[in-house]
Order: structure tokens, then C-alpha cells, then sequence
């Protein structure tokens, strides 16, 4: 990745240089195969321009002032444009726009932020409101090359992060679409809840409005232990859900009108309604990016059917790729993007592979013979694309769900024929009243799910759990998976034995020994067996916990800094109320917290670490971290092995981009 923000004009002479050379190859690409090459190179270099372009202008089109420190607590004016519930008893977080901050000039006032409500207070998308909050900076990644939050941020235009102190003013009520659109949210939440109680009901409000805030923390954890957390993000599976029931059972009941069926493309008339559906659904669930990318998918399956077109093929998932990150290129380094895309490029790969044999099978197949014929589509369809997405899942969230197969094998089904059908129905008998049986049809589709998702992450060793690995093989494992999909003979033989070599390559990646984070609030050290020993147990638990999630360790594996003495065996360090001192891989360290033990500590060490400024001409350690580096180059990483010390800092990974800049304490 790019470490500075290169020129505007960079990448506009890029794009003109690569359209030049498409234009130039234009008219010869037919003469001889020479100039045929010639014109397939000028295209990839036109579109890797137009990418390079595009994510330049999408920078400064997004652009938004972002907090350099701590603010609050101040008064802040805005309108609603999210409510996120949090859970139950847990508040919700909402996103106000149009901003107007107390003690913030409005070229400093960021577009957006992100405010967490303690509890349930009632707000609605749309309304204009008055709060008293506590505002920060988007947080800094815990470690080097570790998730990047305010970029995230960034390009999601969120310029702060906080909370809020007091019960919110409502200063204008909410009008127009996403007013509508909230209540019509709200009044599917009543009714859902009215007829489906717990568990059920909290799943099925979140299937049908997109609202997960209610679904109980053990539920969601078992789903992602078993491998399902799929099923509870909105995407691309129920959009394609909805897409294909309302396309079954709308061509089913014009094909059973002999003159429609006979003189009409129902087919097309089928597409257009399965459209609408889909268009309509994205609506109610909140119109989240993923859900929006799944609609784009769906709707370009469909317009193919109305065109007369393959519906699905590898030209199509590249035009909704193309598609996708002309508008949004931000979203080729996001997780849900990559796992999305690394799913269906899988499946069709997979069977275009088989498609000559499928067709065997179907050709003289009877009813029975086609329905077993359907399930086991939908069986090896959840087994193809939970492979693809486990590499994706290893890479960002350091654990594969080892039963996720079984898991979902059993719910995608039940998931596929009972609860979605269900609660289309449910949506469609509503405005009549007549919605129970539909919605208790899916209550028990639904705890059938909870219950095998609960069986399998009850297993032993359901989820394993790996280190995190760089980004330079996981980019090169994802171009070999992908050109095996994309060519055949000896060129996928060659990209699957580099895969295979590089996957090898992952298991001696070493971890860093000790971490620091970007405040200075919490250390850690990595001890002989490869565990984590953080300096606090309370303070900046999120960044304990992702060091431990990057080094393969459950969160319930914290073990701290003893207050005073001795650490336990296989680490040989001692405490004191002035810092730590110890010995790793014949390096010296000294872990300073109070300048009073900082002079000895820099004639005994040879590494230091200071919670405190060090005039670093006076401290005679070999290398010397104080908190003046912390502030300058954030979190930091450090490998030592056999005398000698590695640093690497998030400064020198990030660069200097317009999203990370420095926190001022």
C-alpha cells in the first residue's frame, strides 16, 4: 500500500496515458497477434489507471475533518441518519450528520459522527437533535498492519467517535423517505416481536428489518463459532433469498394462466418483479453498503434474464466488481467485499467446472431425482463457498470454524426453504393481519438454526484459531486461488503450487515479542510458548484483546503484569511500583514507568521502554522507545532474537494518508 498521498495530477495523467494507449491499439488489434497483445496490455494498464484514479477522486470527495484530540464535554447539533441498536439493555449508536459542534469552527467540524446512547432513547432516522457528548478520535490500529479504523472511518466520513451524557433534545422531527422508512422499520419490529418471543424474534426482526441490536451475545457468538455468522449479516444470500422465491413462485402463478404462459416472457415478467422485491427489501433492512452490493449482483443476474443474456458468469461477477469499485474503491481492502466476491467467484468457477455432468444428471431426471438433485446443489454450494471465505476469515479475523461445513450444511437449507420463504410471506400478509402462521413457520426454522449453530460450536476444537500472517502472501495466495479459477492446464498447476508453497511460508511467520500501543497505555510481551502477558488487565481492553486474537489466543487467556514480583515461570521478568525489568533472546529490557528508576534502567538495559519523555543522548541503552516515538509513529511491534532488536511502527506501515493523522494528548 501506498505510504503517501501521491499528486492529484499523478493519476489523472495515468488514466489519459492508459486511455492514449487503448486508442492508439484500437484499430490494428486484429492485424496480427502481436498487436492483439499490444491492445490486451493497453487495457489492463487503462483500467489499472482508471483504478489509481478513481480511488484519488473518491478520497477527495469523501474527505472529512477528523478529530486530533479529545473534545468534550460539548454541545452537538445534528441530524439522525443511522440508529444502531446495541442489544438489549445495551443502548444503541447512532450517526449524526450536518453537524454543528460547540467549540469546533466549521472547516474543522467533521461530516459525520458516531455517538453511543447508554440507552434505548427513541430516536429516529431523520430527526434534527441536541445532545451533550464526549467526542474522540477514530482510534489508530492496535498494532502495525493490523485493521485500519480510521480509514474506515474516513471513508465513511465519520470524523469523531464518542458518547452521550444526556437523554437526547429533540430539536425537528423526522420527515421524508428515511423517516418513512425508519417507521416502517419500527412497525415491522412490533409486529414480529408481538408474535415471536426471544430467541426467534430477535433473529427473525433482524432478517426482516436488519435490526441485530436485539439477538442475545451467546447466540451471536455460537453462530460465529459454528460458522453462520453469515446468516445474520444482510447480503448476498438473502437478497439472492428473496430474489429467487419471489422469481419461483411469480412465474409459477403466470405460467398457471394458459394465455399469459403461452404468449408472454413471463420468464422476463418474472425477473422484473424479482427485482422490485429485491429493491424493496434492501429498502426495509437499511440499505447497508453489503446489502446494496448484493442488490447490484442480484439486479445484474436479472437484467441479464430480461436481455436474454447468461444470467451468471465470470464476465458478470467482473462487470459487478467493475461496478462496485468504480463507486466505491475503498471497498476492495474490505473484508465483507473480498469475502462477498471471493464466494461467488468461487461457485461459479466450481460449476462451470461441473456444469457438463449436472446437465447429464438433470436431463432424464425425474421430480424426485431433481428435488435431491436441488439439495445437494445447495449442499456442495454452502461447502464451495465456506472454503473460499475461510482463507478470507484466517487472514482478517484469525479463525477458521473447523465444523463450519456441518453447520452449514444443516441451517443453509432450512435457512433457504423454510425461514426466508416464511418470512417473505410474512412481509406480504401483514397488511392484511395474517402473518402468524407464516412467522411461526420461521420461529421454528429459526431455533432449529440456533440449536445446530449451538451443537457445533459445542464441539471440541469447532473453531481454530491462527496467527496473523502479512499482507504481502495473503495478496498472493488470493491472485494464484484466483487464477486457477480463471485459466486452466498449466498455468492453474503453477498458481496452485505457489499458493501451496506460500500457505506453507505462513507457518513460520514469526510474532512480534513485545507490542506497544498507540497511547501507551498497554505492553505486552510474547513469553518461550508463544503467549501474551499484557501490562493491565483494565485499561484498553479492546487492544488486549486483538493482541490476542492476532496471536491465535482466546480473550479468556489474558494473563497481566504482576503488580510486584516475579512473573510466572518461563518468563523471566520481575516487577516493582517503578516498571519491570527482564531478559528475552539475550536482549536486556526495561519497562519504565516513573522516572525515578529511568537512569538505572539506562545504564542496566538494552532496550528501554518509557511511559515517559527520555532525553535519549543521556540514556546509554542500546535502543530507546519513550513516549514522544508512541505519539509520533503509533503503535509499535518488536522482534528480538539472539541479541539483536527489530522495530516496527504503524507510522512506517500507514505512511502519511489524510486518515491518519496523530492524536494530540
Amino acid at each position: 500500500m501506498l505510504r503517501v498521498e501521491p499528486p492529484f495530477i499523478l493519476g489523472f495523467s495515468f488514466v489519459l496515458g492508459g486511455l492514449g494507449a487503448v486508442l492508439a491499439t484500437y484499430k490494428r488489434r486484429h492485424e496480427v497477434e502481436r498487436r492483439r497483445v499490444q491492445f490486451v496490455f493497453a487495457h489492463l494498464f487503462f483500467l489499472m489507471a482508471l483504478g489509481f484514479g478513481t480511488a484519488q477522486v473518491r478520497t477527495a470527495l469523501v474527505y472529512t475533518p477528523l478529530l486530533n484530540k479529545a473534545l468534550g464535554p460539548v454541545d452537538v447539533i445534528g441530524t439522525v441518519e443511522r440508529v444502531e441498536p446495541q442489544g438489549i439493555g445495551q443502548g444503541s449508536r447512532i450517526i449524526l450528520r450536518d453537524l454543528d459542534v460547540e467549540r469546533l469552527e466549521l472547516e474543522q467540524t467533521p461530516r459525520k459522527v458516531r455517538l453511543k446512547l447508554r440507552k434505548d432513547e427513541g430516536v429516529l432516522s431523520g430527526q434534527r437533535i441536541k445532545v451533550l457528548a464526549k467526542l474522540n478520535p477514530p482510534s489508530a490500529p492496535v498494532s502495525p498492519g493490523a485493521f485500519d479504523f480510521q480509514r474506515y472511518a474516513f471513508f465513511k466520513g465519520l470524523g469523531a467517535v464518542g458518547f452521550i451524557y444526556n437523554q437526547p433534545e429533540i430539536l425537528k422531527e423526522a420527515s421524508g423517505l428515511s423517516h418513512f422508512w425508519a417507521k416502517t422499520r419500527e412497525r415491522l419490529s412490533q409486529r414480529v416481536e408481538r408474535q415471536l418471543k426471544g430467541r426467534q424474534g430477535a433473529v427473525a426482526n433482524a432478517l426482516m428489518t436488519g435490526q441485530r441490536g436485539s439477538i442475545a451475545k451467546q447466540d451471536i457468538q455460537a453462530m460465529r463459532d459454528a460458522g453462520l455468522a453469515h446468516l445474520l449479516a444482510i447480503s448476498g444470500m438473502h437478497v439472492g433469498m428473496i430474489v429467487g422465491v419471489l422469481f419461483f413462485f411469480s412465474r409459477l402463478f403466470m405460467a398457471a394462466i394458459p394465455n399469459m404462459a403461452l404468449y408472454y416472457p413471463i420468464k422476463k415478467y418474472a425477473a422484473v418483479f424479482a427485482l422490485v422485491g429485491a429493491i424493496l427489501y434492501t429498502l426495509i433492512v437499511g440499505a447497508t453498503i453489503p446489502t446494496q452490493r448484493a442488490l447490484m449482483m442480484s439486479g445484474l443476474v436479472l437484467i441479464a434474464i430480461m436481455l436474454d443474456r447468461t444470467a451468471i458468469s465470470m464476465r458478470l461477477v467482473a462487470l459487478a466488481a467493475f461496478v462496485v469499485l468504480l463507486f466505491s474503491p475503498e471497498s476492495l481492502v474490505s473484508v465483507s467485499f473480498q469475502m462477498s466476491f471471493a464466494a461467488v467467484v468461487a461457485l461459479v468457477c466450481f460449476y462451470e467446472r461441473i456444469s457438463p455432468y449436472w446437465t447429464k444428471l438433470y436431463s432424464h431426471a425425474g421430480f424426485m431425482r431433481r428435488a435431491m438433485l436441488y439439495l445437494i446443489g445447495v449442499i456442495l454450494t454452502t461447502v464451495v463457498a465456506g472454503f473460499a471465505t475461510g482463507f478470507f476469515a484466517m487472514y482478517h479475523f484469525q479463525t477458521f470454524a473447523l465444523y463450519g461445513t456441518i453447520a452449514n450444511i444443516i441451517a443453509v437449507p432450512i435457512m433457504a426453504f423454510i425461514v426466508m420463504p416464511a418470512l417473505l410471506f410474512s412481509y406480504l400478509l401483514m397488511p392484511i393481519g395474517l402473518e402468524e402462521v407464516s412467522l411461526d413457520i420461521a420461529g421454528y426454522g429459526i431455533s432449529w438454526i440456533l440449536a445446530s449453530a449451538h451443537w457445533v460450536a459445542n464441539m471440541d476444537g469447532a473453531v481454530s484459531r491462527f496467527v496473523a500472517f502479512p499482507f504481502l502472501p495473503f495478496v498472493i495466495i488470493v491472485i494464484c486461488l484466483w487464477f486457477m479459477c480463471l485459466w486452466r492446464g498449466a498455468l492453474s498447476q503453477i498458481a496452485l503450487g505457489i499458493a501451496l508453497l506460500t500457505s506453507i511460508s505462513l507457518f513460520f511467520v514469526k510474532q512480534p515479542t513485545i507490542q506497544i500501543s498507540s497511547d501507551f497505555k498497554l505492553v505486552s510481551i510474547r513469553d518461550d510458548d508463544g503467549h501474551i502477558v499484557v501490562s493491565s488487565g483494565r485499561q484498553d481492553r479492546y487492544t488486549a484483546d486483538n493482541w490476542l486474537r492476532r496471536n491465535g489466543q482466546k480473550t479468556r487467556e489474558k494473563q497481566t503484569f504482576p503488580k510486584e514480583g516475579a512473573f510466572r515461570e518461563g518468563l523471566p521478568f520481575r516487577c516493582d511500583i517503578f516498571g519491570c525489568r527482564g531478559e528475552l533472546e539475550g536482549v536486556k529490557i526495561a519497562y519504565s514507568k516513573s522516572l525515578k528508576s529511568l537512569q538505572d534502567d539506562c545504564r542496566w538495559a538494552d532496550l528501554v521502554l518509557s511511559e515517559n519523555p527520555v532525553k535519549k543522548r543521556e540514556c546509554k541503552a542500546g535502543k530507546v522507545i519513550d513516549r514522544f516515538d508512541i505519539w509520533r509513529d503509533g503503535s509499535h511491534a518488536i522482534w528480538l532474537n539472539n541479541g539483536s532488536i527489530s522495530v516496527k511502527t504503524d507510522q512506517q506501515t500507514r505512511g502519511k494518508r489524510p486518515w491518519n493523522k496523530r492524536e494530540l494528548r
